[in-house]
């Protein structure tokens, strides 16, 4: 729906940023990031904001909670496990 941003994708986006670069024996291309991120996404709560007042509230009270950052980084890198372990691509990617 327009209008609509779903900052749960931002954040598992910016936790693939940080992370698959410190994994060099892990692959990193499109589709497997891609894979990555629906396998952490359909795991984790969805947080829909309208507005950029409603992503840094968001922001703010995720960075306030030790426990919703770790479920979350404890999920996406469940994903880049079970992805790497079974890539769903191409060898030429």
């Amino acid at each position: 729906m327009e209008g609509l941003r779903n900052i749960t994708e931002e954040d598992v986006e910016e936790m693939l940023n940080k992370l698959l670069p410190t994994m060099p024996n892990v692959c990193s291309c499109k589709t497997c990031r891609l894979d990555m991120a629906t396998y952490a996404l359909n795991r984790l709560k969805p947080n829909y904001v309208r507005s950029d007042k409603g992503a840094l509230f968001h922001k703010v009270d995720l960075s306030s909670s030790a426990q919703a950052k770790t479920d979350m980084l404890a999920t996406v890198v469940n994903a880049i496990n079970v992805i790497s372990s079974h890539p769903n691509h191409d060898v030429a990617n």
